[in-house]
Parts: structure tokens; C-alpha cells; sequence
């Protein structure tokens, strides 16, 4: 039962993660999936390479993204469908699926990269301001949702 679980969460959860996020402009600057552009203001030109950088990761993993769902639908097939059902049948299943993940994130650092390399010293010392910032904020989330659990 607990690995059936963690299949499921597994899916739901790859399939809530596999879209690649636009940078857009907001608040602070340009945000990417609460990633490293969070908060670092982009030039004109900047914002264009970064669009296409990121569109042109977008076309390139479309078809590993496809066979990701494809594969997250089989499982939940799977698992829903009557009849016994083991790890050793979804074993095929996660492994095609781990490695079609490893690809999907070879390719976003490598994308991740090729955006590092179009910022400033300037601009990637404002990233790092920026994450150490959100890091201790969501450090004291944390604690504050741990002192709230704990029991009286």
C-alpha cells in the first residue's frame, strides 16, 4: 500500500512539474520558476535571450514531457485496473520514467546555464542576495509551522 502511494504522489506530482515556467516580468524583477532570476532586473536584450532560451528548452523537451504523462497515465492505469498488481510490474514503468527525467534535467541545467551566462557579476550578486533572503524566510516558515504542530 505505502509503495502505491508513493506511485501515485510520484505521478501527480511529476505531472504538476513537468511544464517549464516563462521568466515574466513582476515584481523585483524577473522571476522563472522561483529560480535564479528571482528579483534580478534584466536588460531588454537580456529578457529576449532569456525568452528564447527558455521557449526553445520548452520546444526541445515537449516530446520527453509527453512520454513523461504518457507514462505517469499508464501507471495510474495500472494501478487503478483490477487484477494484482506488484512493483515488479511498475518497475518497467519507473525506469523508463527515471530516465526520461534525468534527460528532462540535463537539459533545464543546461539551459539554466546558458541563462547564468548572460548575467552581470552585478546581476548574479542580486540573484544571491535574493535566494539567501527567500532561503531565511522559508527557514522561518518552517519554524514557525513546527512550533505551531508541536504538542502542548
Amino acid at each position: 500500500m505505502q509503495t502505491r502511494k508513493m506511485l501515485l504522489t510520484t505521478a501527480i506530482a511529476g505531472l504538476l512539474g513537468c511544464g517549464v515556467a516563462f521568466a515574466q516580468p513582476g515584481p523585483g524583477g524577473w522571476h522563472h520558476g522561483g529560480g535564479m532570476l528571482e528579483g534580478v532586473t534584466l536588460t531588454s536584450a537580456q529578457q529576449s535571450q532569456v525568452h528564447a532560451l527558455m521557449q526553445a528548452e520548452h520546444q526541445n523537451t515537449r516530446s520527453l514531457r509527453q512520454q513523461v504523462r504518457a507514462i505517469h497515465e499508464q501507471i495510474e492505469t495500472t494501478l487503478l485496473s483490477s487484477g494484482n498488481v506488484t512493483e515488479a510490474t511498475l518497475a518497467p514503468l519507473q525506469q523508463q520514467e527515471a530516465s526520461l527525467e534525468q534527460q528532462l534535467e540535463a537539459q533545464h541545467l543546461s539551459n539554466q546555464i546558458a541563462i547564468r551566462n548572460l548575467l552581470t557579476p552585478e546581476q548574479l550578486t542580486q540573484a544571491a542576495s535574493t535566494h539567501a533572503q527567500m532561503v531565511s524566510l522559508h527557514n522561518q516558515e518552517q519554524a514557525l509551522h513546527s512550533s505551531s504542530n508541536s504538542p502542548e
